[in-house]
């Protein structure tokens, strides 16, 4: 008697018998192939394609279609820096190194000495040019409203609107000649003062005063130095 495994193998055999012929032979499969073959050869020879993508902000970056249909993105090219505006109290100015005050040096010169004339000149230009090179950071500083009393004595000073990354305020730079009383060291909170003997036997008083909305005392940490720089010189 014919079992379920006799009655199922049966069917698969006239299944198989009743199929149509195939719709190609081994001619066609070689054929494609032959086209397959000649079409990598076409994509070879023209190269791989490339596309350039500029994005928003100016940076650029490459995009290369690779033979298998993959993409592969190169590096990102720098954008150009924006410049920063930069000014008192700006981050990119809060952050941007200063010129500090240059190491007091050995003065072999002859010291500037008192000024000619009658009234102490409250901007004086040649002790200012040596206050600059003492803190090149003074350099291009705003000459500060001084007052029109005479003072005689042969002194020199020099009055500054200063600027020290987000702190304003005034600095002062007084020569008194030998012989003449030296001007007073102030002690108010806000301010920095150093005093110096100079060469010609006279003293140099630096003081720096913040502003009342400063937060602080613009060049507190030069004062000392820029006073003993300034000592042999005068």
């Amino acid at each position: 008697m014919e079992n379920d495994d006799d009655r199922l193998a049966a069917a698969f055999r006239a299944a198989v018998q009743d199929a149509p012929e195939a719709g190609f032979d081994h001619e066609d499969v070689l054929a494609g192939s032959q086209r397959l073959a000649r079409r990598h050869r076409m994509l070879v020879a023209g190269g791989v394609a490339a596309a350039v993508i500029v994005l928003a902000g100016g940076v650029t970056t490459g995009v290369v279609l690779t033979r298998d249909g993959g993409t592969t993105t190169s590096a990102a090219a720098p954008a150009p820096e924006r410049a920063e505006q930069a000014g008192p109290g700006s981050a990119a100015d809060a952050a941007a190194p200063r010129a500090a005050a240059a190491p007091s040096a050995p003065w072999s010169g002859a010291p500037l000495g008192p000024a000619a004339g009658d009234c102490v000149n409250p901007q004086d230009p040649e002790l200012r040019a040596l206050v600059e090179a003492a803190l090149p950071g003074l350099a291009g500083a705003r000459e500060a409203p001084t007052t029109m009393i005479c003072r005689p004595g042969g002194g020199r000073e020099v009055n500054l609107e200063v600027t020290d990354g987000a702190l304003t305020g005034l600095l002062t730079v007084v020569y008194t000649p030998a012989g003449e009383p030296p001007a007073q060291t102030a002690t108010a909170v806000g301010w920095v003062t150093a005093e110096v003997p100079t060469a010609s036997g006279g003293t140099v008083v630096v003081t720096s005063r913040g502003d009342a909305d400063s937060g602080g005392v613009p060049f507190a940490d030069d004062v000392r130095s820029v006073a003993e720089a300034l000592g042999p010189r005068l």
